[in-house]
């Protein structure tokens, strides 16, 4: 087994500087040379065709030290303080209260101009065998001023728990179709 091993050690770099055969002054003698990559043009300068710096209007506020003169133009303020600003991407917190077999959920409606309604469901949090019981959408269209809402979902089993989830729907500006993402979602309540 040795033998057959030190044999292939020494026959593999004779195959490899012999090329397999092949003559390499051959090979290299019968490619035709190619055009250089390097391709070198002289230019001459030319001037650009507008102003090398930056060009605008004043600003209306002064630049410098401080104190800034009196002429100084005041800031306008814009929007509304009416309508806090939602961020993106948090789910708000809703507040939850259970009955026998309804639950009333409360969350916070932007009153954006995209909005077109709000989906809310109960989800059931006690483990069961088997398929879970469906309780569906209720369907609340939004205010046109912002503010809280509230809706009562019915028909939920005796002694379970639930979560409450409340979805938005929203019209897409980019196409014709809209969009629904969750909004808020509730603690977890339990029905009596």
């Amino acid at each position: 087994m040795r033998r057959r091993w030190l044999g292939l050690v020494v026959l593999a770099p004779l195959l490899l500087l012999g090329g397999c055969g092949k003559d390499a002054k051959t090979d290299a003698t019968e490619q035709p040379a190619g055009k250089s990559w390097v391709v070198v043009t002289s230019g001459s300068a030319t001037p650009s065709a507008g102003p090398g710096r930056a060009t605008g209007a004043p600003s209306p506020f002064p630049s410098g030290f401080l104190p800034l003169p009196s002429t100084t133009p005041a800031a306008t303020p814009t929007g509304s303080y009416s309508c806090p600003p939602v961020k993106n991407q948090i789910i708000n917190g809703a507040d939850a209260t259970a009955a026998t077999t309804s639950g009333t959920v409360t969350w916070y409606n932007p009153a954006t101009a995209d909005l077109v309604e709000y989906r809310i469901t109960a989800i059931s949090q006690d483990a069961m065998l088997g398929n879970q019981r469906d309780i569906g959408w209720t369907v609340v269209t939004p205010g046109a001023d912002c503010g809280y809402m509230t809706a009562t979902i019915v028909g939920l089993d005796r002694n379970t728990r639930y979560v409450f989830s409340v979805d938005a729907v929203s019209s897409r500006s980019d196409s014709d179709g809209t969009y629904a993402k969750t909004v808020a979602r509730s603690q977890v309540v339990k029905t009596r």
